[in-house]
C-alpha cells in the first residue's frame, strides 16, 4: 500500500517529523512529492522532487491514497486516486490572515469579497475528496459535513515523553517575577506587537520573545526593558526552555489559525493566554487557558493570575492533550480506511 503526500514547498522540520511518524505505522511505502529538496530527510520516506507535479506524474507513483493541503491548486488530485485533504482554515480565518496587512477599508472589503467568491472552490474540493482531515474546530465546522470521511485532530509535536517531563516541573508560586513567553514568527499575523503593549503595562513581569521574523528589528527598538529577544530555537531546545523557564505563554494571534504552538506550550506544562480569534476562545473554554479582547485585558488577566489558577490549567492540559504519536496513528488509520474503501470490491 502506498501513501503519496504532495507538498506545496520543501519539507520543513515539522513536516519531516510528521511524515516520519506516519511512516512508522503506515502499512507500506510513504512517498513525498516536493517542488525542491529541503535540508533534512524524513526517515523511511522516499522523496520525489518535481517542480510541477501533474495527474500523469503522480499517477505513475501508483498511490493507494494521496494526501495534500486543502487548497484550490490541489483539487486535481481527486482525478487520479482517493484524495484526502488536510483542512486548517475556514473562510473567516483566510480573511483574517490577509486583513492583518491590509492597506485600508477598500482593501479589506476586496479581501472579504475575494474569499467569499473562492469559498465555493474550497467546498467543492472538500466534497469531491475521499476524505478530509480537519486540524481544529474551525475547519471541521466549515467542511466536515461535506466529506464522506472526515477526521478531527489537533496538530502538534508533543510526545508522551514530553508530557511526562512536563508533569515534573513546579508551578510558579510567586517567589520571583512571573515569566511570560511569546513564541512564533515575529510577523504581523502572530501579534508580537501586542506582547510589547502588554509588557509596557506590566513592568514587574519578565517577557521572552522566542522566534525570528521580519519585524524583529522594529520590535527590538520599541521594546521596554522587561522584554528579552531569544531568537529562533530548534524544537528540542525550545521545549526545554519552555519547561524550565516559562510560567505563561502569551500568544495573541490576531487571526485564528490552528497554531500548534498553543498545544506545544500546553504540552510543556505552560498555560496559554490568547485573544478572541476564530480558534483560541473555544480551546480556552475547554480549560486550556484564557482568551481576552485586547492588550489592556490581557494585562489585567496576567496581573490577576495566581499559582492555583496556573496549576489547575497546566494539570488539566497535561491530562487532556493527545500525544503526537497517537494523533499520527489516528491519521494513518484514517488514510488506510480511505484507501481500503476505494479498492475494487470494497
Amino acid at each position: 500500500m502506498r501513501l503519496v503526500y504532495v507538498s506545496p514547498g520543501p519539507l520543513d522540520a515539522k513536516a519531516v517529523e510528521g511524515l516520519s511518524e506516519f511512516a512508522a505505522t503506515w502499512p507500506g511505502d510513504v512517498v513525498a512529492v516536493v517542488p525542491h529538496a529541503g535540508t533534512v530527510a524524513a526517515q523511511d520516506v522516499r522523496i520525489v522532487t518535481e517542480s510541477a507535479p501533474s495527474v500523469t506524474s503522480v499517477r505513475a507513483l501508483a498511490p493507494d491514497v494521496v494526501l495534500a493541503l486543502h487548497r484550490p491548486e490541489f483539487g486535481w488530485l481527486t482525478e487520479l486516486a482517493p484524495a484526502v485533504f488536510t483542512a486548517e482554515f475556514d473562510r473567516r480565518i483566510r480573511v483574517e490572515q490577509q486583513r492583518v496587512t491590509a492597506g485600508g477599508a477598500i482593501d479589506r472589503a476586496r479581501i472579504a469579497l475575494g474569499q467569499r467568491r473562492r469559498e465555493h472552490v474550497y467546498r467543492d474540493i472538500a466534497g469531491r475528496a475521499a476524505g478530509l482531515q480537519c486540524n481544529g474546530h474551525a475547519a471541521w465546522d466549515a467542511y466536515a459535513a461535506l466529506s464522506p470521511r472526515p477526521l478531527l485532530f489537533r496538530d502538534h509535536r508533543i510526545r508522551r515523553a514530553d508530557l511526562d517531563a512536563a508533569r515534573d516541573r513546579p508551578t510558579w508560586r510567586g517567589e520571583r517575577p512571573l515569566r511570560v513567553a511569546f513564541s512564533g514568527r515575529l510577523t504581523a499575523v502572530k501579534g508580537p506587537g501586542t506582547v510589547l503593549e502588554v509588557a509596557r503595562l506590566l513592568p514587574e513581569v519578565e517577557f521572552l520573545l522566542l522566534g525570528d521574523g521580519d519585524l524583529r528589528a522594529d520590535l527590538q527598538r520599541a521594546a521596554p526593558s522587561n522584554v528579552r529577544f531569544e531568537g529562533f530555537l530548534d524544537f528540542e531546545t525550545w521545549k526545554s526552555r519552555m519547561r524550565d523557564e516559562v510560567d505563561l505563554a502569551l500568544l495573541p494571534h490576531p487571526q485564528g489559525d490552528p497554531s500548534g504552538t498553543y498545544y506545544e506550550a500546553l504540552g510543556c506544562g505552560v498555560p496559554v493566554l490568547g485573544v478572541r480569534n476564530a480558534t483560541w476562545p473555544r480551546l480556552a473554554a475547554e480549560g486550556l487557558g484564557w482568551a481576552e479582547r485586547d492588550a489592556k485585558a490581557l494585562a489585567r488577566r496576567i496581573r490577576s493570575l495566581d499559582p492555583e489558577q496556573l496549576d489547575a490549567v497546566r494539570t488539566h492540559a497535561l491530562g487532556a492533550l493527545e500525544p503526537f504519536e497517537s494523533v499520527a496513528a489516528r491519521r494513518v488509520a484514517h488514510l488506510v480506511e480511505v484507501a481500503e474503501h476505494a479498492r475494487p470490491g470494497a
